[in-house]
């Protein structure tokens, strides 16, 4: 049995300390307390996803420290870019760096692990949410979009039969009052088996976004603070969803 675990917004920053606290005491000691939680529940054999935000750096050796402290961690881990992993230039740069320290990452694409299929796309704000403003160069939202629906396909097309499909987002694809966007129109058309993701960090938000059975698709807020800094179980294979 290969059991699935998911965190998003680490925020990890072993190259150089940033104080945590300044968001909250909930993010007091926040690194001490994902990795006790961490060893405590996720075992060697097991897949964790991670969702995002992984780290504060913004350079390939500021993101170094992080990465080896990860990686020392139990567990088989699936990274998804942020939008503040700014050491993250590229899908390939990134598993340049990160694949020989044991990483798997995704960025619209997929791949077959414990016998579950997992996708995974960063995503965007979208233009009908009250916060959107649009960027005056880059159309984040449409690439985004493009890269959602290439990751569904390809995770469509490496499915077998009656396995998992998992899908992980760095933004969650509601509007930040909880509407429907074009994401989640692409994922109710896909029906991937759950949709992980992250990014919100305040208690109106969780209160407010869509989590639970949504159109289909089993979906799962797992921000480290929202989960007390302790990843959630998702998924065992072979079994059935865990509500």
């Amino acid at each position: 049995m290969v059991r699935f675990w998911a965190i998003a917004d680490t925020h990890l920053s072993f190259g150089k300390a940033r104080d945590m606290t300044r968001f909250g005491e909930k993010w007091r000691d926040h690194t001490e307390r994902i990795a006790a939680a961490w060893q405590a529940h996720v075992a060697p054999e097991d897949v964790v996803l991670v969702c995002g935000d992984i780290s504060w750096a913004s350079s390939e050796k500021r993101v170094l420290p992080d990465l080896v402290w990860l990686a020392a961690l139990n567990g088989t881990k699936v990274l998804l870019r942020g939008n503040h992993d700014h050491w993250w230039d590229s899908a390939q740069q990134a598993r340049r760096l990160a694949e020989p320290l044991g990483f798997h990452l995704l960025e619209g694409d997929a791949l077959r692990i414990g016998g579950a299929v997992i996708c995974g796309a960063m995503g965007h704000i979208a233009p009908n949410d009250p916060f959107y403003v649009p960027h005056p160069k880059k159309d984040r939202f449409s690439r985004e979009l493009a890269r959602l629906e290439s990751a569904l396909q390809c995770g469509q097309t490496l499915r077998q039969a009656d396995e998992p499909l998992l899908l992980l987002m760095h933004y969650p694809p509601f509007t930040s009052d909880g509407q429907p966007t074009a994401y989640s129109a692409l994922i109710a058309r896909h029906k991937p088996t759950l949709c992980l993701y992250g990014h919100l960090h305040h208690a109106k938000e969780w209160e407010i976004v869509p989590q639970g059975l949504y159109e289909g698709v089993q979906y799962h807020l797992v921000a480290a603070d929202y989960l007390e800094m302790t990843p959630r179980l998702v998924w065992q294979t072979p079994a059935t969803r865990l509500e």
